[in-house]
């Protein structure tokens, strides 16, 4: 056997003096660099758009604060379509670091070890271009600018639609529509402002396409030719209407149909899909909406015959009117079925139901209206002529009002308007912090009575609002206010609920100075008034004052099951000064 003997011991020694000797020769190179660019900024390097290669620290900042000082100033242009949109930069509130970029340019190739610094000046050597950007800028400002150039771009894409003219359906075109990139917008611009450039930047906008293209629609009319084959004639009553085939298209409604993605199909005709196509089909709502709009001009409320309490004997004194109503939903139903039938019959026969009144010449009986409830009075003597007016004229919209059981009552919404038209004429009312003459003064007279009336049928009150200051006319007859309650619809309102279980009839009757509201139903319980008592004040409106009254709710035998309390409030009537033709 030969034995083979092998020194190795040279070859590591070698290496290390090749890896050592090139240690060496990048120090000598490094150092010689640094030398060579002693206090100097290395070649290549920019700060906000300046280069700052071969410059002292000293001489880097004052190049860069120039700079860009005379950018802050100027104006970038951005561009989209035949606009531009120009941008004043110092609305921006851009600000450079002038000092922080030229410590970050003078330290490139001087910081991190060898090997990095190295690299870092190998490549400045050979001239590949290192920059740097130092700014700020307020988001809040530029946004506008962003807002105003997405505005402009902004356009929506345009489905193909359908119409019907020369006897046949015809499809308009679709039109793709634009959006701009917004992120990538800001990026550019945030890229000018890191370069100190003004060339004008193109905004980035991309294509919207249109949902259903026009030779998608195109290639789906076919189905169309049913629904359009000819107008459809409706009858409904007495009447008859015409829908044309202009009409019926607008009916069809067009959708796009996705092809299938093939990572949830596994269907290998989807893996190259085909384009969207589109679909037609009736529109249910737009046949609704047609449909409704009909019944609107056809449907009318059933009216409620007016009653009267006449010598204890309930009273018809104007017949009940019974109302039609256009059956809406068999509609819809019928017209879809006759236009699916090319060649089938289009009429189609809409029934008109009628509906009857609640209270009507024949279910007086049901209505429960036997007995008196109650009566609310109050007497206002020395009111002017035209309060006197407005009060009999308001009053008179609530004679005959029948509530039905479980109704809440609104003084406002039953009132209606108030105006020259409706009878009125302009007396005081207290506003916000005066008195001034308007449409309708002296209501509050209607609905404190009728306040009276239903706290004297034991009736809930829902809602009331005393006057701002006391006011004479209803201290009547307990010689202390209180028993108020004031009315400015829609803000202020006075409301109850009829809880008797029956109807609820409402009676008015005025005479001079002196206004009644009597309610009659079906006697269940009754409210007697405790009250008012001055909690503090007196009787002189001109000072502050609170008052309190109870009202307790009795039954039948007279037992008391509720007792209810009511504080009002009254500030000085000096507080509400009369403000005549724009004065006080």
């Amino acid at each position: 056997m030969t034995e083979y003997e092998q020194d190795t011991s040279s070859r590591p020694r070698w290496g290390w003096r090749i890896v050592g000797g090139a240690v060496v020769v990048v120090i000598l190179l490094v150092g010689s660099f640094e030398l060579v660019y002693a206090g100097k900024v290395y070649p290549g390097v920019s700060v906000d758009g300046v280069y700052v290669g071969g410059s002292s620290k000293t001489t880097a900042d004052s190049t860069i604060s120039a700079a860009t000082v005379t950018y802050a100033a100027a104006i970038l242009p951005v561009t989209y379509g035949t606009t531009t949109l120009k941008i004043p930069l110092h609305t921006l509130n851009l600000k450079y670091d002038a000092t922080g970029g030229a410590a970050l340019a003078y330290s490139y190739g001087r910081t991190g070890n060898l090997w990095v610094r190295a690299t870092q000046q190998l490549r400045a050597l050979v001239g590949r271009p290192t920059t740097y950007a130092r700014y700020t800028y307020d988001d809040a400002t530029l946004s506008p600018y962003i807002i105003q150039a997405s505005n402009d771009v902004a356009t929506p894409a345009v489905n193909a639609g359908l119409t019907f003219s020369n006897n046949q359906a015809t499809v308009t075109p679709a039109a793709d529509g634009k959006r701009l990139n917004l992120g990538l917008l800001v990026m550019n611009l945030q890229n000018r402002f890191g370069s100190t450039s003004t060339d004008t930047l193109a905004a980035p906008v991309y294509g919207l396409p249109a949902a259903v293209s026009t030779a998608a629609l195109s290639a789906a009319t076919p189905e169309a030719d049913t629904d359009l084959t000819a107008p459809l004639q409706l009858t409904y009553g007495q009447s008859n209407q015409t829908v044309d085939q202009v009409t019926i298209a607008k009916w069809l409604k067009i959708g796009a149909v996705a092809p299938g993605d093939f990572l949830l199909t596994h269907d290998l005709h989807d893996l190259y899909p085909a384009p969207a196509t589109a679909s037609l089909s009736l529109d249910n709502a737009a046949i609704t909406a047609y449909v409704n709009n009909l019944a609107a001009n056809v449907n009318k409320d059933a009216t409620n015959a007016q009653l009267a309490m006449v010598n204890g004997t309930l009273t018809v004194t104007s017949p009940s009117i019974d109302g039609v109503a256009l059956d809406t939903s068999g509609a819809v139903t019928a017209i879809t079925n006759a236009l699916k039938q090319p060649n089938g019959n289009r009429t189609v026969t809409i029934a008109v139901k009628t509906t009857q009144a609640a209270v009507r010449e024949d279910n007086l009986a049901s209505l429960g209206i036997t007995d008196q409830l109650s009566e609310g009075e109050t007497y206002f003597p020395g009111s002017p002529a035209g309060r006197l007016q407005n009060v009999r004229v308001g009053s008179s919209k609530f004679n005959g009002v029948v509530l039905a059981p479980g109704e809440q009552f609104s003084f406002g919404k039953l009132l209606g308007e108030v105006d020259a038209s409706t009878g009125y004429v302009p007396e005081l009312v207290i506003l916000s912090d005066h008195e001034e003459d308007q449409y309708g003064g002296g209501l509050c007279q209607v609905s404190s009575t009728v306040f009276r009336a239903a706290l004297a049928a034991g009736l809930p009150i829902n809602e009331r609002v005393n006057h701002a200051f006391a006011i004479s006319y209803y201290t009547w007859p307990y010689s202390v206010p209180g028993l108020d309650a004031t009315i400015y619809y829609p803000a202020i309102d006075f409301k109850f609920t009829n809880d008797t279980g029956h109807y609820l009839l409402m009676q008015t009757t005025m005479k001079g100075y002196d206004l009644k509201f009597d309610f009659y139903g079906t006697k269940t319980k009754s409210g007697v008034i405790r009250g008012p008592y001055f909690v503090s004040g007196s009787n002189d409106a001109k000072q502050p004052s609170q008052t309190v009254f109870y009202r307790d709710v009795l039954d039948l035998a007279g037992n008391v099951t509720k007792t209810d309390t009511f504080n009002t409030y009254y500030k000085s009537s000096l507080d509400y000064p009369v403000q005549l033709n724009g004065t006080k």
